[in-house]
This record gives C-alpha cells, sequence and structure tokens, in this order.
C-alpha cells in the first residue's frame, strides 16, 4: 500500500477510532484506575490508595484521610484518549484484521495501557509529594512536606509532565511504528519506487536517441 493510500484511509480510520474509543470510554476508565492502584498499593507501607472512578475521573482516597477531607481528583480522558491515535493508525494499514496485525494491535495496546497507567501512577504519586494537606508557605501540601523530599517531588514532577507531554502525543506513533516497521517501510519504498519509475523511463529514451 502506498503512502497516498494510507493517508487517504486515514481520517476514515480516526472517524471509526473514535467511535469504538467513545463506547470503551468507561471500561477504559475502569482497567487504567485499576492497574495504576495496583501499582500504587504494590509499594505502599501501609496499603491505603483507593482510586475511584466517577464521571470519568479518577477519585484519590485514603483510609487514612480525615473525615470530611476534600477528595482530589484526576481527569481520566485526557489520559487514555491517546488509544484513538493509535487504534487509527493500525486501521489504515492494509490487511487490519487479519491475525498478524491484530495479534500486533494487542501487544501495541497492551503497551499503551501501561503507559496510561503509569500517567496515572506520576499523577498521583506527585499530589502526594507535592499538594496533599494544608499547603504552607512554600505552596507544598503539609502532609506533603513531612512525607516526601524535595528530590522526590521533583522526580514525580518530571515524570507527570514527561508522560504528560512526550508520552500521551508520542507513545502511540512510537509503538504503532515500533511494531509495524515492515509494513511502513514497504509503503515509503513503494512510494520512491513509484516516483523513480517515470525518471528511469526518461533516462532509456535518452539513452535511445543518443
Amino acid at each position: 500500500m502506498s503512502t497516498r493510500r494510507f493517508l487517504l484511509r486515514l481520517p476514515l480510520t480516526l472517524l471509526l477510532a473514535m467511535a469504538i474509543w467513545g463506547v470503551s470510554r468507561p471500561a477504559a476508565d475502569r482497567a487504567v484506575t485499576a492497574l495504576a492502584q495496583l501499582l500504587i498499593r504494590s509499594f505502599e507501607v501501609p496499603r491505603v490508595t483507593r482510586l475511584v472512578v466517577r464521571e470519568h475521573r479518577a477519585e484519590m482516597r485514603r483510609s487514612d484521610m480525615r473525615a470530611g477531607s476534600s477528595i482530589p481528583t484526576v481527569n481520566l480522558t485526557p489520559i487514555h484518549c491517546n488509544a484513538i491515535v493509535l487504534l487509527a493508525l493500525y486501521l489504515a494499514l492494509p490487511h487490519a484484521l487479519s491475525r498478524r496485525q491484530l495479534e500486533r494491535l494487542l501487544m501495541g495496546w497492551s503497551l499503551l495501557y501501561l503507559s496510561q497507567s503509569m500517567n496515572l501512577v506520576f499523577h498521583v504519586k506527585f499530589f502526594y509529594a507535592a499538594g496533599f494537606g494544608e499547603l504552607n508557605a512554600t505552596g507544598i501540601g503539609e502532609w506533603s512536606a513531612q512525607h516526601y523530599s524535595d528530590v522526590a517531588r521533583e522526580v514525580y514532577g518530571f515524570l507527570r509532565h514527561f508522560t504528560d507531554l512526550a508520552g500521551r502525543s508520542g507513545f502511540p506513533f512510537v509503538i504503532w511504528l515500533g511494531f509495524n516497521w515492515d509494513r511502513v517501510m514497504a509503503a515509503v519504498g513503494e512510494e520512491k519506487g513509484e516516483g523513480a519509475t517515470p525518471r528511469k523511463k526518461a533516462a532509456k529514451k535518452r539513452r535511445k536517441r543518443g
């Protein structure tokens, strides 16, 4: 398949991917939140964090929170909507529903799912490190200042921003290209071959005239 045909199919597959994501959005909310909670609690002593999905947001609930405390939340839609890009790119390739491509899609989606869950983990951990409890003069929560160091705040802050900016937009393309390098390069090579054919024919004609 040529690059031109791929680009012509992409808007249609993008609409289809948006529809699929819209239908599966509640399931994606629960899946991303469940894995993020598992990862957080795996390294938490004691295990007090519980992430609850409500209206496409993840509520950070802790068993050691005081009654009546405000419950911080994270918007889940920006975290997993990049699945639209990955799915659209896969569907735009030829034989998208073949067994081989479906296997590649499953592997790619698994990696993207892990990155989405890690993005939520870093949001929660950064909030714990910087914004939990009454804010002090430096804008850091009182509880956070007692339980997390400045280095931890910097690390979690960097990881949150990295997975927000580079991760959300870049991971779908990197994953798609990584699992479909052969097909993408074949399409690029075909495009170059089609462009080179007229030049080769013109060169042959000139040689015959000479």
